[in-house]
């Protein structure tokens, strides 16, 4: 999941962005459950000539399992995203600087024309998926459905040869 520098530093404040599952992404959709592209929304402010903060959201539709039905559903969701990215140099790679717990950095050397933001996007996903998710509404009572139900219960057989000894029993002589 790449966005190019260049569309960070022309854009005039805010910058849209969609992810697609592709090769070299295709093991985090994957790992996601994501159906779809995600879509990031995102706006842009300088903090100088090499560093931009980028704040927005993110949304998508992710698959789930039902905690009470365990089936399959789509989940969409909307996560608040925000990183800043810095061009920097004497870098060999990419750095993720996470020391933050609300926002994300990413240090890219100057010779790379994108920033990889895979990693802070995969931590976004899982944070926001409920722990219990619920395939309907979560505050409706959940009701057990189990076959039709009959007006008369059946009788158990068995209860047959007990009443055939009671009579026996009751009347020995016939």
């Amino acid at each position: 999941m790449r966005i190019e520098i260049s569309k960070i530093a022309s854009c005039e404040g805010s910058l849209q962005a969609s992810f697609v599952k592709d090769s070299s992404d295709a093991n985090v959709f994957e790992e996601l459950r994501i159906q779809g592209p995600l879509q990031v929304e995102l706006t842009v402010v300088p903090e100088d000539s090499n560093k931009w903060m980028l704040t927005g959201t993110l949304s998508g539709v992710q698959i789930l399992e039902c905690s009470r039905t365990l089936e399959l559903f789509d989940h969409p969701f909307e996560t608040p995203i925000s990183f800043w990215v810095e061009l920097t140099s004497g870098l060999a790679e990419q750095e993720l600087d996470d020391s933050d717990d609300e926002i994300f950095g990413f240090r890219v050397p100057q010779v790379q024309d994108h920033v990889d933001v895979t990693e802070c996007v995969r931590q976004l996903v899982i944070l926001q998926e409920p722990l219990h998710p619920v395939k309907d509404d979560p505050d409706k009572a959940f009701v057990w459905e189990i076959g039709e139900k009959s007006e008369k219960p059946k009788e158990d057989p068995r209860w047959e040869k007990l009443k055939a000894l009671k009579a026996k029993m009751e009347h020995p002589n016939g």
